[in-house]
């Protein structure tokens, strides 16, 4: 029997991935040159379907199939990603299982640790994938050692093949959407309806955010940013439109901005082919917004573009420093009453919150900053803030070991270490922990943004925005006060959490 298939698996996440549930892009990269060498690629969602993992990835085995390929993030996907991995172990013992994603990047070798997962993909995964399953199909010329990003057991030892140094770059036209074709329609955010696809227009961050992993990602890299031609990425975008019925494009650059006149390329392309899509960007920074013109916040909204994420971070300037965010805070509060003048384009703000030698004081100046934006601008929406995370490679991870933190010594203690996860870090003390929890759970309703974002008429979200409208003076006030004592509505949120994913 030809053992000639593979399946890729995407994980379910945290409370997050219920709300938001962009399509796997990782899988269909990984897919690509798998499918050039030949091999049957089948993809199992995991999120579509939680509560019936296993009905859903058995359907998709066979005796044919050779391996088994798991995306896996740090934090709350590797509980899945673990049951998963174990369970194919036990129930389909000639399956070789394989982890990628960005957990892997610097924790490789503790993952091998684990008996039921075999091999180890560190960085990019098309090609690594491709010649694995090559390997175990049993042609000659490809040992395992030749494999780039591979970790893989031998004679007692784990080996470690080095990632290649570049970006891997993927043609638009051999991205394999047909794999995905039959879910299109639940992919999204919000329960909103249209068709979501998710985009690169460039490779990599010319920036050194001192938490931020992609630095530690790119280090080897020579070149650290790249842009995609305008041209290209017009070309993708006027591909999945035509083919799919895309009627949204979420760039998921790292950094979509750090040269204006590139952004600025593609969508004066967007408008020469009348191409009838809205836009959002994952990554924008502080710096970048001050850069940009009236004129070009214009044309920007005027090419379909609804929302921004911004990286402001910290209401501190002691944290903005220590993370290098290079601006101030008087940098926000600007770029914040400019995008005022811009209502089409909703303005969102990321957060991060217990770092090391953060205190009180500094969560204050964060809490009014927040209060300020949203003050400041109808249309400014507060993220909940992301609780800092020390990961292996960064520059603050040094910092956090020299503020006695410890890393998890085993693959199952990462499954908490996570934005939603209830972790402590060793520089929180009590009231630290009251005020982030407080801020975590008031920031979901400080800006109304359940009123001011699309979201489905679905009972999920008739029942979220009933609860804002009701909660919403209350989580205000606290904010403004900074009172964080008696939170019975963190017993509550715990309570409800788990109930909006399953509704």
């Amino acid at each position: 029997m030809a053992r000639n298939r593979i399946l890729l698996i995407y994980p379910k996440l945290g409370i997050s991935g219920a709300l938001v549930q962009h399509m796997p892009l990782s899988l269909l990269y990984a897919a690509v040159d798998s499918i050039k060498a030949g091999f049957d690629i089948d993809i199992a969602d995991v999120r579509l379907n939680p509560g019936r993992w296993k009905e859903e990835i058995s359907s998709r085995i066979s005796g044919e199939t050779i391996l088994a390929g798991i995306s896996v993030m740090t934090g709350a996907p590797i509980k899945n990603a673990l049951e998963i991995s174990r369970w194919l172990k036990k129930e389909y013992p000639w399956v070789r299982v394989v982890w990628g994603g960005p957990h892997t990047q610097f924790n490789g070798q503790q993952i091998l640790g684990e008996p039921s997962i075999d091999y180890v993909i560190a960085g990019y995964g098309s090609l690594p994938l491709s010649r694995l399953a090559e390997n175990l199909r049993g042609e000659k010329g490809i040992p395992l050692s030749s494999i780039n990003g591979l970790l893989y057991r031998e004679n007692g030892s784990i080996n470690c093949v080095e990632a290649e140094n570049k970006f891997e770059f993927i043609d638009y036209r051999d991205i394999p959407y047909h794999l995905i074709e039959g879910n299109l329609g639940r992919y999204g955010q919000l329960d909103s309806k249209g068709r979501f696809f998710s985009l690169y227009s460039v490779m990599g961050c010319p920036y050194e955010c001192a938490f931020c992993s992609s630095p530690a990602q790119y280090r080897n890299i020579r070149v650290k940013y790249e842009k995609l031609p305008p041209e290209e990425v017009a070309d993708h975008i006027e591909y999945v439109q035509k083919n799919y019925g895309a009627t949204y494009i979420y760039f998921i650059d790292d950094d979509s901005f750090a040269d204006l006149g590139h952004v600025q390329e593609i969508i004066k392309q967007i408008r020469i082919r009348g191409l009838k899509v809205k836009l959002g960007f994952r990554g924008a920074r502080i710096n970048e917004i001050k850069k940009m013109s009236d004129d070009y916040l214009r044309q920007l909204a005027d090419a379909g573009t609804n929302i921004m994420h911004v990286g402001a971070e910290s209401g501190s300037q002691r944290m903005l420093d220590l993370m290098k965010k290079n601006c101030t805070v008087e940098d926000i509060i600007e770029v914040n009453k400019k995008m005022a003048r811009h209502p089409e384009i909703k303005t969102a703000y990321n957060w991060i919150v217990g770092l090391p030698g953060e205190t009180i004081d500094d969560l204050r100046k964060t809490q009014k900053l927040m209060l300020a934006l949203v003050r400041d601008n109808p249309n400014a929406i507060v993220f909940t803030p992301n609780k800092y995370r020390p990961l292996p490679g960064t520059e603050l991870y040094e910092l956090a070991l020299r503020h006695e933190y410890k890393s998890p010594e085993k693959l199952e203690g990462w499954v908490n270490v996570e934005v939603e996860g209830d972790y402590m870090l060793p520089w929180y003390n009590r009231k630290m922990v009251q005020a982030i929890d407080m801020m975590r759970i008031t920031s979901f309703f400080i800006d109304d943004k359940v009123f001011k974002v699309e979201t489905g008429n679905t009972f999920r979200f008739r029942l979220i925005r009933m609860f804002a409208r009701i909660y919403a003076p209350l989580a205000k006030l606290r904010l403004r006060r900074g009172f964080s004592g008696f939170l019975f509505e963190q017993k509550l949120f715990q309570w409800f959490a788990p109930l909006f994913s399953k509704i």
